[in-house]
């Protein structure tokens, strides 16, 4: 079934040609036939013209004339003239009918337009189920540390691992765009829970939504003076809690 839509396409287009051509041979032909015709059919006319240009020429008198100022033909004349000698000469000695000629050519550049576009032969440089959309300049990342609170005590000794698969789940979240800084152990924490610097609260919450889904409802605080060691410069810190120690 692929192979038909695949080839189905061409052969329409080469029906398409051969149309054309075979329209093309049949107004061709009613040409020649015309002018046979035509040659045929004068032929008597040319005899008497030509035994009557014999004779004037036998009696022809050159006689002067003036021509009046102003009287001549204008530009316009002469360029109307010159293109209709020009289209008589380019008549004559084309085997093609340029009427025709031109008409063909119309043909061929509406087949093709109707080839690429109706059939599909031209693709659009994306593959089936993708778009070609322009990526979109993303607006100024938030950086946001991970920290492993999962120690049963202070002092202790957290899961191995937890940081840095919760710093996938942030880097999975689009939109905002957040950047994962330093990833550090933090101690003990019961519950999970992002913490901000003054003045980024609002992002500190759209974190907490933005990583619901992964470790559940996540509480928002003011970042302690440990916890800013730690984050290293970050706006906000996400502290995994024993609560979530077995996020995947």
């Amino acid at each position: 079934m692929d192979l038909l839509k695949e080839i189905g396409p061409i052969l329409g287009f080469v029906a398409f040609g051969g149309l054309a051509v075979l329209a093309f041979l049949t107004f061709q032909q009613a040409r020649h036939l015309r002018r046979l015709r035509d040659w045929a059919g004068r032929q008597p006319e040319r005899a008497a013209a030509e035994a009557e240009a014999v004779a004037e020429r036998a009696g022809e008198v050159t006689i002067p004339t003036i021509r009046e100022e102003g009287t001549g033909p204008t530009r316009l004349d002469r360029l109307r003239g010159s293109a209709s000698v020009q289209y008589e000469e380019l008549d004559r000695r084309s085997p093609v009918d340029p009427r025709i000629l031109t008409g063909g050519l119309l043909a061929v550049l509406i087949g093709v337009g109707v080839a690429t576009s109706g059939f599909g032969l031209v693709g659009d440089g994306a593959s089936d189920g993708e778009t070609d959309a322009t990526p979109v300049e993303a607006g100024p990342k938030v950086e946001v540390a991970v920290l492993n609170g999962t120690a049963p005590e202070v002092g202790g000794v957290g899961v191995e691992g937890v940081a840095q698969r919760a710093s996938k789940i942030v880097k999975a979240v689009e939109d905002p765009v957040y950047k994962v800084g330093a990833v550090e152990t933090a101690g003990s924490f019961p519950t999970s829970v992002v913490m901000f610097k003054d003045g980024s609260k609002a992002e500190a919450k759209e974190l907490a939504a933005a990583v619901g889904a992964a470790l559940g409802e996540t509480g928002v605080g003011l970042m302690t003076d440990d916890i800013r060691g730690l984050a290293k410069g970050a706006d906000l810190a996400l502290v995994v809690g024993q609560d979530d120690q077995g996020i995947e």
